[in-house]
Order: C-alpha cells, then structure tokens, then sequence
C-alpha cells in the first residue's frame, strides 16, 4: 500500500506535469515570436531598402549609398565593407541574419539582389541593422518575462487550489475506508455517508456498497432458512425410518410388515430425492446439456400422491389442469422437490376447499383456498421454509416465483417458466 500513490499525490504530479508543459511552451513561444518578428522587420526594411537602391543608383557611378536611416546599398561583393564576411550561398531577395563572432548578437541583415543600374543588371548588397530596434526587442523580452512570471504565479494559485478541492473530494473516501476497516464483519447495517462534499460519485459508491451488504444479509439469512428447512425436510423421513424400523419388531403379520415396508420404501425415497436436489443446487450444471422433456398430468399426480397424507382427514379437492402441452429442461426429481413443496404448504395452509395445480406453457400455478399469506398455520414446522429452496430451484433454472393472495381467501404460488424454454405449444387431444 505504501507504493500506491494517493488522490493528492496524483494530482500534484499531474499539475506538475502540465504546469512545466505550460511554462515550457510559453518560454519557446516567446523566443519565437521575437525571432520571427524580428526577421519579417529586417525583410520588409531590406524590401524598402531595395526600392530605394533602384531609383539612387540607376544612373549613379557610386558603389555603394546609404539609404536612411539603418541600411547601406553596394554594388558587387568587393565592394563590401572588409569586417563585412557573408556565406557563399547567399539567395536572392532573402534576409540573412550576420552574427558577431564573440557575442553571437545580430550585426546585420544582408539581402542578396540584382538591380537594374545603367542598363546593365548588377548584384547589389544591402545591409541592415537598427540598433533601436534590438533595445526595443530587449523590452519586448523583459515584457513577455513578466507575463511569464505572472503567469507562473497564476499557476501556483490554481495549484493551491486544485490542491484544496482534491482534499475535500477524497475526505469523504478516507472517512468512508476507516469506518469500514472498523466495522465489525456481523455489522450489515447501512453505511451512512460521510461527512464533507456530496458527489454523485461518492453518493453511488456508499450506494454500492449498502447494495451489497444487502445482498449479503439476504444471502446468509436464505442460507440460515436453507439449513432450517433442511434439517426439517431430512428429520421428517428420519423419524417415519425410525418408527416403522420400531414397529416391524412389534409384529409378524405379512400386512402389517408390507405397510412398514412402503413406509420406509417412501420415507428412503424422499429423502433420496431431496438430497439429489440439494447437491444439484450446489453443483455447476450445464443447463444447455439439460433433456427436453414433456411434464404430464401423470407426474403431477404422483407428487401430489406423495402428499396426500396432509389432506387424508380435511374435506379438500385437489384438481390438476394441463391447458397445454408444456415441455421443461428441469430433472424429474427436481421438479418433485419444486412443486412437492407448493403442494404441501397448500395442503397445511387449507383446512377446506379446493387446491388446484394448473400447468400451461407460460407458468406453473398452484392455488388454494387457504388461509392465505399472512397467517402461519398452527402445528405446522417448518412452515414457509419450503419456499426458500423452491425459489433456488427457480432461480438455478432462470424461473421465477411469485406468491399472492387471492381476492376471495387464499394465495397462488406461480412459477413463470423461463422465456427460451417455452417451446411451440399444442393443444392436448380431450
């Protein structure tokens, strides 16, 4: 952690960066300006200059004319001043700076061009240098130098601040990573946000995090109901073993032994199914690999059959209604688990009346005339923790299941089965 810079550091190096990009620039900018405008002022002089040399040695014997106030005029290469050495190479009607050899400072503009002088075309040179415009050309340097210092300080400032702003945006995160290093890991209450400026970025990361530890107390109370409903489901079949395993001893009549034996044959079977379910849900299944199979009324009537036993003294009707042929990617034993715990919670919560298993293509209902959501029945254990591994089937399957009341008593249990599951549908021959 030591290595990983922080939101100031960053922002320093980064200012850092573009404030000597900045000075940088301005620092090359000016140096070329001057040079630039120093040059187009030599060449428009020497222009003029050349103008002027036409018409004073046109038909002038003289060598050489000065033409004021800063430039000089000479016909032919010999007839330059001898402290005057110029290259070899010189174009036509171009400026040529002439440094001074111990100061590298300008001494002159030399142009090179060709004039017309007693109807012969000679090459004249013409030199230039104002010496007044190299001091103004020094407190033009000294002018931008100021601005750069100016410039330089406006940078320091908006550093400073820059730097302010920074630290009041990374306030909160700082405050935000100590409250969480401090809380303990069985706190899953809500973060508030912390104290200092309220950006939407700050706002969407405690968000985030609130989000989360939702889903994690969701996911450890489901798994607490899991366990629960688990060590019911197994316990149930455990004791229907232990007691016929006690009662086959009590007696010796084939009957008697045959019932115990389909108790416990049932019992075995159940809990078989149940745990074949379990490690279903905990293992990785490739859904895709799944059989397409057809769900028929037989299959409902044997998992309501398992069940039966709720109902054996209530005056309550169980109806199965197939309005189409529906086709499922979901195992036999699966679908027993899934729909076997809707039947039995219908079974418990309903004291009389009618629960009705109606399958179609979109959706898989089981109603009942009970006595609805918001009441437990009485001498019931384990009741509603059913619920939780039938929506981890449905969830595992990409199904959905909802619970509602209905108007007239009692509550629906609909499972919508996935979209690309459902397959073009045919009517069942009557």
């Amino acid at each position: 952690m030591s290595k990983v810079k922080s939101a100031k550091q960053i922002t320093f190096t980064y200012f850092a960066i573009v404030a000597f990009a900045i000075i940088a620039t301005h620092f090359s900018l000016m140096e070329s300006t001057l040079e630039d405008l120093e040059y187009l002022n030599a060449q428009n002089r020497l222009n003029y200059s050349k103008e002027v040399a036409q018409e004073l040695l046109s038909d002038s014997h003289n060598t050489s004319v000065a033409i004021p106030p800063f430039s000089f005029a000479y016909v032919g290469k010999e007839a330059l001043p001898a402290n005057i050495t110029i290259p070899d190479n010189l174009q036509f009607n171009t400026a040529v700076e002439l440094k001074q050899a111990e100061t590298q400072d300008t001494e002159y503009f030399i142009m090179k061009s060709q004039l017309t002088i007693r109807d012969q075309v000679q090459t004249v040179y013409i030199l230039y240098f104002d010496e007044i415009y190299e001091f103004s050309e020094e407190q033009i340097f000294w002018s931008q130098a100021k601005q750069l210092i100016i410039s330089i300080t406006l940078l320091l400032v908006s550093f400073a601040v820059v730097l302010r702003i920074s630290q009041r945006l990374t306030s909160p995160l700082s405050t935000l990573a100590e409250e969480l290093e401090a809380r303990s890991p069985h706190d899953l209450t809500p973060i508030p946000v912390p104290k200092g400026v309220e950006t939407k970025e700050l706002l969407q990361l405690v968000h985030s995090f609130n989000q989360y530890q939702a889903r994690l107390h969701t996911s450890i109370e489901r798994e607490r109901s899991f366990n629960r409903y688990a060590s019911h489901e197994l316990r149930t079949p455990l004791m229907v073993i232990k007691g016929a395993v006690s009662l086959l001893g009590q007696s010796s009549e084939p009957v008697f032994i045959e019932k115990q034996r389909q108790r416990l044959l049932s019992a075995s079977n159940e809990m078989n199914d149940f745990v074949t379910t379990l490690l279903s849900l905990t293992r990785d299944e490739e859904l895709s690999t799944l059989v397409l199979r057809t769900l028929d009324k037989a299959e409902i009537e044997n998992i309501i059959q398992t069940h039966s036993h709720l109902i054996d003294h209530k005056p309550i009707n169980c109806e199965v209604v197939l309005k189409e042929e529906t086709k499922i990617k979901v195992p036999e034993t699966t679908i027993k688990i899934l729909i076997g715990n809707l039947v039995k919670n219908a079974f418990a919560c309903t004291e009389e009346g009618t629960v009705t298993i109606t399958v179609s293509p979109d959706t898989i209902e089981v109603v009942d005339t009970g006595i609805g959501l918001d009441t437990k029945p009485r001498g019931i254990e384990g009741y509603g923790l059913g619920l939780v591994i039938a929506n981890d089937i449905c969830r595992k399957y990409g199904w959905q299941l909802d619970l509602t009341n209905n108007a007239t008593g009692g509550c629906t249990a609909t499972i919508t089965l996935q979209p690309d599951e459902i397959p073009s549908v045919q009517p069942i021959d009557s």
